[in-house]
């Protein structure tokens, strides 16, 4: 496949509001829901944290990219989904007379967020959920890669997860993540840019300073590759989970000084 640019990145998990508050490093306690504002209230209602994670950095990365959230296409990644809203429903059909709630249903399938930001924002454009398990992050990236060869123009990629409830966070407890690249066909002048998607045996040595709360999301794959990008490092990046065999794309940077908030 063609290369592609990185023209803007979202970030939010508690603590971090952003990209330049994780790029800080120093967490802020009050950060505790994301405010995704791009959706209206009204409709907002009822929708998981998990939803309004995804609007969220879609949202942030779209500004960066200076991308209109109205019109571009989104591909939405995650392994867990609307995990939160699907146990409430099981709770209440297995301890509440079997009674369910029609809106907690229509928030809980998988993809709930792709719907809320495309209704909130009227983007009519092409839209999809992928469920990859930890594989996530790179089967998303790989449907958005392929669509930019396909078509060109843009792309926005949106992964995340949040933390599973009880009794699923026995299984699989990791730190709720949400990380998104708006990605371009057309690399403009100093834009980061992805080539080189290969499969190999063993991933490149880890970069970034990831807490393993949030590496064992199936976003956090996704740090790694957004550290290499804002740190303008040059090289491989292995955007798969630690077992088994790893996806690597290679990170070309263009020495210039980082924005704030985009690339």
């Amino acid at each position: 496949m063609k290369p592609i640019a990185v023209g803007g990145l979202g970030l939010w998990s508690p603590g971090f509001a952003d990209v330049t508050a994780w790029r800080e490093g120093r967490p802020d306690p009050s950060v505790e829901k994301p405010p995704c504002k791009l959706v209206n209230p009204r409709l907002r209602r009822g929708s998981s944290r998990f939803a309004n994670m995804l609007g969220e950095v879609v949202q942030q990365a779209a500004e960066a990219a200076s991308l209109d959230v109205r019109s571009v296409p989104t591909v939405y990644g995650s392994s867990l989904g609307e995990i939160e809203t699907m146990v409430t429903l099981l709770r209440m059909l297995f301890e509440e007379e079997g009674k369910l709630s029609p809106n907690r249903f229509k928030n809980s399938v998988h993809n709930a967020a792709s719907g809320l930001v495309s209704i909130g924002t009227e983007n009519t454009s092409f839209s999809t959920a992928i469920a990859g398990g930890d594989r996530s992050f790179e089967a998303s990236l790989l449907e958005a890669w392929a669509l930019l060869d396909a078509q060109g123009g843009a792309v926005i990629l949106a992964v995340a997860d949040d933390r599973a409830p009880e009794p699923l966070d026995a299984l699989d407890d990791h730190e709720a993540l949400a990380v998104a690249f708006a990605l371009l066909a057309d690399p403009p002048a100093g834009a980061p840019t992805l080539a080189g998607w290969r499969l190999e045996e063993a991933a490149p040595p880890h970069q970034a300073r990831v807490p393993d709360a949030l590496r064992a999301s199936c976003a956090g794959p996704g740090l790694e590759l957004l550290d290499a990008i804002l740190a303008r490092r040059a090289g491989p990046v292995g955007i798969s989970p630690a077992r088994g065999p790893q996806v690597v794309v290679d990170v070309l940077t263009p020495v210039v000084a980082p924005g704030p908030a985009g690339v």
